[in-house]
């Protein structure tokens, strides 16, 4: 399984990667690294049964004050 992802991740990177490399477009490509590491992190996490952080808490934490704030302005 691990190294199913490994390939599946590093097809992803070849597919996409070289293009960006080529156009000369830094920005996408470094967002595109960030979020591959990323998603390469979570699902390696996911299949060694590792506890994997919840995305629902943080946004709850990001979007809870800006919710109160929104209901409070409105009434």
């Amino acid at each position: 399984m691990i190294i199913l992802i490994i390939l599946a991740f590093l097809a992803i990177a070849y597919l996409d990667g070289p293009g960006l490399w080529r156009k000369k477009e830094w920005r996408e490509l470094a967002v595109m690294g960030i979020v591959w590491s990323l998603g390469l992190a979570l699902s390696l996490a996911a299949a060694w049964h590792w506890p994997v952080p919840n995305p629902a808490r943080i946004l709850a934490r990001v979007f809870g004050p800006v919710t109160m704030w929104l209901t409070n302005l409105i009434g």
